[in-house]
């Protein structure tokens, strides 16, 4: 059911109501580029700043070496950069689900609203505590998938079990990116964080399903967050519309009875 649910999450996603969401991947994609180019800018002119009077203080009356100085700098910053980029290829895809948080908790009600016709109230109450709930879920999961990422990194190098090591790990990723995904919908059944992650685990498979397609985005070289920014949505929108259909089929299942 998991990746099943992505067809007619596309088409919810691209009718009149919804596809304006599609704007705040953008917007928060520039907020990061900027944020972090600022930062990482100035870090970079403050460290290389230091290194460079260090070094000029050590080679002074060599005026031949000079030239060190501002080469460590120089090479300072470009590292600063280069690093700055390879952890944001790494843990995107998490920082993007924290900051887009608000984002997902108001798409997935609308999402429900949308498919079972029922209203939800606005309550600024209620959607502070579901960012939140949403945060502690992303960076549980983060924890939890890192920890296992490194035990299945060293299970990879016995013969025979390092074979299945990448699909292990991808399927881990799913999971825990599914997980984030789905919980949006199942917070609005008043479960807490045990019980959905009671819920979560007795539906695996349907979990990794809707965490795949956000999985696959994160492979695209070079275009993984920003791919992943534009996915999550409709991975938000994929994850309310499998858990609807539970629950429907739940409901279905006790009336047979």
């Amino acid at each position: 059911m998991g990746i099943g649910v992505y067809g007619q999450a596309i088409e919810i996603l691209f009718s009149r109501k919804f596809y304006w969401f599609l704007i705040f991947p953008l917007i928060v994609l520039v907020l990061l580029f900027l944020t972090g180019q600022w930062l990482v800018g100035l870090a970079g002119d403050s460290l290389s700043g230091l290194v460079e009077m260090k070094i000029t203080g050590w080679l002074e009356g060599i005026s031949w070496l000079q030239w060190l100085s501002s080469t460590a700098g120089f090479l300072i910053r470009i590292l600063l950069r280069i690093t700055y980029f390879l952890l944001f290829m790494a843990f995107g895809g998490y920082i993007i689900l924290i900051v887009m948080s608000p984002v997902y908790s108001w798409l997935s009600e609308r999402t429900e609203a949308h498919l079972s016709g029922k209203k939800y109230p606005f309550s600024l109450k209620q959607l502070l505590w579901e960012i939140f709930r949403g945060i502690l879920i992303v960076i549980r999961n983060m924890f939890f998938q890192l920890l296992i990422t490194i035990l299945l990194l060293l299970c990879s190098f016995i013969p025979l079990l390092g074979l299945l090591a990448p699909v292990a790990l991808f399927l881990v990723s799913a999971y825990f990116y599914g997980f984030s995904f789905v919980d949006y919908a199942i917070e609005r059944k008043r479960f807490n964080v045990k019980e959905s992650i009671r819920y979560v685990n007795k539906n695996a498979g349907m979990v990794t399903g809707v965490g795949c397609v956000f999985a696959l985005s994160l492979m695209i070289p070079w275009l993984s967050v920003i791919a992943c920014s534009f996915v999550s949505i409709l991975s938000v929108i994929a994850g309310t519309v499998a858990i609807h259909r539970v629950t429907e089929e739940k409901q279905e299942t006790i009336q047979k009875i």
